[in-house]
């Protein structure tokens, strides 16, 4: 392989990868709902976009105590429940 072939191959690999990295970066986290004070809140997470099997689950309680299990994956339902003072 000429020294042309290998530093084009070089610069298209390195343009690949440096894509790659900006197309991940600009990806937004998804963000989990607050639970706000006064209220119970109950997350469940799925393992596809159906939401038919569920992977994983989070209760936080009037009093702030927490119960969860599970997995957390990018297809959540969210609940709330106003707390009796």
């Amino acid at each position: 392989m000429t020294r042309t072939k290998r530093a084009v191959y070089a610069a298209v690999a390195a343009s690949a990868i440096a894509t790659s990295f900006a197309v991940a970066a600009a990806t937004p986290a998804m963000a989990i709902p607050a639970c706000r004070d006064g209220y119970q809140c109950t997350y469940t997470w799925y393992t596809d976009a159906d939401k038919t099997s569920v992977s994983g689950g989070m209760t936080i309680f009037c009093d702030g105590t927490q119960d969860r299990f599970g997995t957390q994956t990018s297809y959540l339902t969210f609940s709330t429940a106003q707390c009796n003072d």
